[in-house]
């Protein structure tokens, strides 16, 4: 797809998107072409970051109308040859979109490829983004407010009028908070689009496997559209279209789901939901230590799109050169879905075109670099306080410590590892189980204020071997301070 803004008075054309000419002032209209020739080729064999992948062409095609854009493929064209994109032939393709400039007509192009799509004009909608704290659009934390936009503008086109966009925030993290700073509050109200807390919602129980699940009724009675940010996850290795739908079940099944081992109640949940439509984001998207805010923004200017969630995750993980998560590998065994890379259809842009080395997300890692995080699947509140408990911290020197998290913890992952601190009462209970004794404690029922203390406590004093009453104490004093300060 070649798109230029034109003014017709001035036969003037812009490659990027502009209000008014700036020439006469006049209105500018779209020029879109879905059909080019190749009108000129160059091979490349030297590797770069942004294409480790070689070698590959570089082709030039030229629209009906005249206009040029460089194009990089793996296939061999010809001078003269016809650039076109075939729809897909089946429901578990995968569409994958490079953006460029235009996010309104990339989602659209992405949704037309599909072999069929999703939504009818008497369906009623639910959009369901990834919203788990409190965080600017930018930071590829939260799915971006412009794809909202962009989904809902589509949507009113299609006349599609009865939608709703509903989320909640990781456990520990306000919702209303959270969608209000990612600018994914303020999409809703620009178009008078119902923003739903799931925290608030009502909730039905449906059952997989023996699991039974209390989810979200309007997950169940309404069309799906599931926008996850693309990114890597340090618990389960991605976050996508699979695990953004985790969120849709209450906070207590969840927390279940975590302390039953996540990678194999998740697809559990997937099996006790109805079929949905997933629209990845990686417009930014994110790599290292994400989910949270650890990550890094990885500006990939891309859109996935599938009715297969399974088969999404699985291409976004093979452009990335992720390793395949073990969650994914479970849904595919369990019939949900194809996450065999090798034998999924896309369509749309070239996926071995498009790949790009994104930093995996490393187990054990916190945000100081003296602070270990050793995760037995830890449910999101633990998980979040202990990775916000770190990240206060940074700057501080010590000695070496590892925090201890979840209840799916073994023995192996505790070998050879000092200076333990039990975070949570899953950790608590389990390592008590094997008979260790870490140097502190900390249960659910202490503030992350307290906890911070505590782990400053110890990080700073090497020679500190348990937390003492003094300490509760001392604690309990500054955490009642701050919170007098605050009030004023």
């Amino acid at each position: 797809m070649i798109i230029r803004w034109v003014c017709e008075k001035d036969s003037k054309k812009w490659m990027y998107p502009i209000q008014k000419c700036v020439y006469c002032k006049g209105p500018i209209k779209k020029q879109i072409s879905r059909k080019a020739k190749v009108i000129g080729i160059t091979k490349v064999n030297i590797p770069s970051p942004m294409h480790p992948i070689i070698p590959y062409n570089v082709i030039l095609l030229e629209d009906d109308h005249g206009n040029r854009m460089p194009k990089k493929t793996m296939k061999n064209y010809k001078i003269g040859d016809d650039y076109l994109i075939e729809k897909a032939k089946d429901d578990g393709a995968v569409v994958v979109t490079k953006i460029k400039y235009d996010l309104y007509e990339a989602l659209k192009s992405s949704l037309e490829l599909l072999s069929s799509f999703y939504i009818g004009e008497n369906d009623r909608v639910l959009i369901k983004p990834s919203i788990i704290e409190p965080a600017y659009g930018y930071t590829a934390v939260n799915t971006n407010p412009k794809m909202i936009d962009a989904l809902i503008t589509l949507l009113k086109e299609m006349n599609i009028n009865d939608m709703i966009v509903a989320e909640q925030a990781m456990i520990g993290n306000d919702t209303l908070d959270s969608a209000k700073k990612s600018g994914i509050l303020e999409v809703c109200e620009k178009h008078n689009v119902g923003f739903v807390d799931l925290e608030k919602a009502e909730y039905v129980e449906k059952e997989a496997d023996g699991f039974k699940f209390r989810i979200a009724r309007d997950f169940i009675e309404r069309k799906v559209i599931n926008i996850p940010v693309m990114k890597t996850n340090s618990q389960i290795g991605i976050s996508g279209a699979v695990e953004n739908m985790i969120r849709c079940a209450h906070k207590d099944t969840q927390k279940i789901m975590f302390k039953q081992d996540i990678e194999k109640t998740l697809p559990k949940l997937i099996k006790a939901l109805p079929h949905f439509l997933s629209i990845g984001d990686a417009t930014i998207g994110m790599h290292g230590q994400g989910p949270t805010s650890l990550g890094e923004p990885a500006f990939l200017n891309m859109l996935f799109a599938s009715k297969d969630p399974v088969a999404l995750d699985a291409v976004f993980a093979e452009m990335g050169m992720l390793e395949m998560p073990q969650y994914l590998k479970e849904c595919s065994s369990l019939g949900l879905g194809n996450c065999d890379s090798k034998t999924i259809e896309v369509v749309g842009d070239e996926l071995e075109a498009l790949k790009f080395n994104l930093k995996p997300a490393k187990k054990n890692e916190s945000a100081h670099p003296k602070i270990k995080l050793i995760d037995g699947k830890a449910d999101p509140c633990i998980f979040n306080s202990a990775i916000k408990a770190t990240d206060k911290l940074t700057g501080l020197s010590g000695q070496e410590i590892n925090i201890v998290i979840g209840s799916q913890l073994t023995k192996e992952m505790l070998a050879d590892k000092n200076r333990l601190v039990a975070y949570g009462n899953g950790a608590i209970e389990k390592i008590k189980e094997w008979g260790i004794t870490p140097i502190a404690e900390l249960p659910d029922d202490i503030d992350d204020l307290e906890k911070i203390m505590f782990l400053k406590s110890i990080l700073e004093n090497p020679e500190k071997g348990s937390i003492t009453v003094a300490d509760r104490i001392k604690s309990k004093i500054f955490n009642f301070g701050a919170k007098i300060k605050s009030s004023f």
